[in-house]
């Protein structure tokens, strides 16, 4: 269990995802990325997986670690990253969020998402559950862990998912 100093707050919480869904709007991935700790797991398993689905045992859209994730906002931030050159616009927006508890590990925080992508004229919707582990370093709030749960069957008529959830 957490020290009362070390947990985090819901303020704290949402402040942090609220500033993440407004770094990725606005294409500041490298401001993003700081957001996570050194040893971060971000996870999208494919549609219609159950929400204890491993990555170890079945196939996920995403399953990245800090130096996956840096490499995949180099390649997005690349001309020759065809489909978001122009950069997509995004609207990324969370709701429910709550302190779902504290453990050893950081605070855990579930809540919905609703990512509206607009691109070549396609308005693409991703909604779902989003569960975060978020750790307090110094005086900052980081993400450990971040897994999306996609609440929707497949990705069609999406298709597409070169934006990060």
């Amino acid at each position: 269990m957490l020290a009362p100093q070390t947990a985090v707050s819901l303020a704290e919480a949402q402040d942090l995802i609220f500033l993440e869904a407004e770094l990725l709007d606005a294409w500041r991935l490298d401001d993003w990325i700081k957001l996570y700790t050194d040893d971060m797991t971000y996870l999208v398993p494919s549609p219609g997986m159950p929400a204890d689905a491993s990555p170890d045992t079945r196939l996920f859209l995403i399953y990245d670690d800090r130096f996956r994730m840096e490499n995949r906002v180099k390649r997005l931030k690349k001309r020759t990253a065809h489909s978001e050159y122009p950069h997509s616009t995004t609207v990324h927006m969370y709701g429910n969020l709550r302190v779902a508890g504290h453990d050893a590990d950081g605070t855990v925080v579930h809540g919905t998402f609703h990512v509206s992508r607009y691109k070549d004229g396609i308005m693409d919707m991703f909604i779902g559950r989003a569960r975060y582990q978020l750790l307090r370093q110094g005086d900052a709030v980081l993400i450990r862990h971040k897994r999306c749960d996609l609440g929707m069957d497949a990705l069609v008529p999406q298709g597409r998912l070169t934006i990060i959830l």
